[in-house]
């Protein structure tokens, strides 16, 4: 026989919830006893336990361990240990009873105890707490709110009455897995729940395993930090930034074709000449910043639509690599001179964000190239391993740790300007591929940048 066993009683004495364990204690299979009042389990003759409570004639909890005798299935009776637990709102109000039985004196559950149940009630997160089984013992007003639901309709209900279409089962699985696993004991995640009307909820969970002195499982404790507002705010940002850059773009446009048109005057004086190209500089680097924080953008929201194909990297890399043939600095394919036969693999990829990536890389690389930047590629059965190496200052190991964070700049990158999104948004399509990203320090100088693409056909020659 198990130890110990818990269940909820309504404010009217119903029972709500009866765990697991006090079905094999006492004999009793929970549908059959859930609506009942509690009284039914009480041997005849005897006067409830709990019926001060529920009158009001006993105000203060009964947390202390009793013995009293409990009737089973078959008829016999059982002597155990009762715990009565009143559960009150912030106005005092009893909205339920929690019953622990047991075979021995238990002590009061933490959960329980005066300062969390001030917590508890008090708490701008919504907090439930289940049994063992999973059944909810009880919610505090801003799990109601938050969900929209009284109460009464959750005491004894699994939370997955919250559950939407966006929780697979590979999500669950992994949740339980941390959950149950000895040595962590919880989850903690974002997770997108359904209220009583069918509003789509955005959460961050947490759920902690509640143990007792012997490690076993006594409940599950989950917090819920309501994520409405911020995903409002970040979607309202994110449309704000493509509105922002959409403008930005036709007067750039604008000024570019302008420049360009003035430039090819023949009688333009050397002086308006200079002019002109650094206007056409600054705003082709303007243009490339706005297209950063674009792709950033809808790379951070999960707007990333990949349109694979064969790509030919010898053109991706022609097409990347052509803004610097004017930089004096080498550009060397495998250690030799650029050359179409190069370069001559089939890469099964978003042409697009491939040449974006290339690109990426050796606008960093040719930043800080010395002499010469070198290129690397390698195309076999596991995909496309891709390398951009310059011979410049290099960058300490601490560096390179945070080198494709989102806005972070070296010194000497903060000098040579940029938003500090490049490198980002080479790991966000690398990534987006299936494929990862690195870098390596030079120990005598210079950086190396690395990525791979699993693709179709990646070990392949053009014919």
């Amino acid at each position: 026989m198990l130890k110990e066993g818990s269940l909820s009683l309504d404010r009217q004495g119903r029972i709500i919830r009866f765990s697991h364990s006090l079905e094999e204690m006492l004999g009793f299979p929970a549908g059959e006893v859930i609506g009942m009042e509690f009284s039914a389990l009480v041997p005849p003759g005897a006067e409830s336990p709990v019926r001060a409570v529920l009158d009001g004639s006993e105000d203060e909890p009964r947390h202390a361990s009793r013995k009293t005798g409990m009737l089973r299935k078959d008829g016999k009776v059982s002597e155990l240990y009762l715990s009565i637990h009143p559960l009150r709102d912030r106005t005092g109000s009893l909205y339920s009873v929690l019953l622990t039985l047991s075979m021995k004196k238990t002590a009061l559950p933490a959960y329980l105890t005066e300062e969390f149940r001030r917590i508890f009630k008090f708490s701008n997160d919504g907090v439930a707490i289940t049994d063992r089984d999973g059944s909810i013992i009880d919610a505090n007003p801003a799990f109601l709110a938050t969900y929209g639901y009284q109460r009464h309709e959750v005491l004894g209900k699994n939370p997955r009455i919250l559950k939407s279409h966006h929780s697979t089962v590979d999500l669950y699985e992994r949740m339980w897995k941390d959950i149950l696993d000895p040595s962590k004991g919880f989850w903690r995640g974002e997770i997108i729940n359904i209220a009583r009307d069918g509003t789509e909820v955005p959460v961050l969970l947490s759920i902690n395993a509640i143990k007792d002195e012997q490690g076993e499982i006594r409940n599950f404790l989950g917090i819920a930090f309501n994520m409405t507002r911020e995903k409002k705010t970040e979607k309202l940002r994110k449309m704000y930034i493509d509105h922002i850059v959409h403008d930005i773009r036709g007067p750039l446009t604008s000024i570019s074709i302008n420049s360009e048109l003035l430039l090819m005057d023949n009688e333009l004086s050397e002086q308006s000449r200079k002019k002109l190209d650094a206007v056409l500089s600054a705003a082709r680097r303007i243009e490339s910043m706005t297209s950063d924080i674009l792709d950033f953008s809808r790379a951070e929201n999960g707007r990333l639509a990949l349109r694979r194909e064969a790509v030919r990297l010898s053109d991706a890399v022609r097409d990347a690599a052509l803004p610097f043939e004017g930089s004096g600095k080498k550009l060397l394919l495998n250690g030799a001179p650029p050359s179409e036969a190069a370069l001559d693999i089939m890469v099964y990829a978003d042409e697009d964000k491939l040449r974006r990536v290339i690109y990426n890389l050796l606008s960093n690389a040719f930043k800080h190239a010395s002499r010469a930047v070198e290129i690397s590629a390698y195309a076999g059965p596991d995909g496309l391993r891709f390398t951009v190496r310059d011979d410049g200052r290099g960058i300490s190991h601490e560096e390179a740790e945070r080198i494709f964070e989102a806005f972070y700049q070296t010194a000497e990158g903060v000098r040579t300007g940029g938003a500090g999104l490049g490198l980002s948004i080479v790991k966000s399509f690398v990534e987006a591929h299936g494929g990862r990203v690195w870098v390596e320090a030079g120990k005598e100088g210079g950086v190396t940048f690395g990525f791979t693409i699993p693709s179709e056909g990646a070990g392949s020659s053009l014919p």
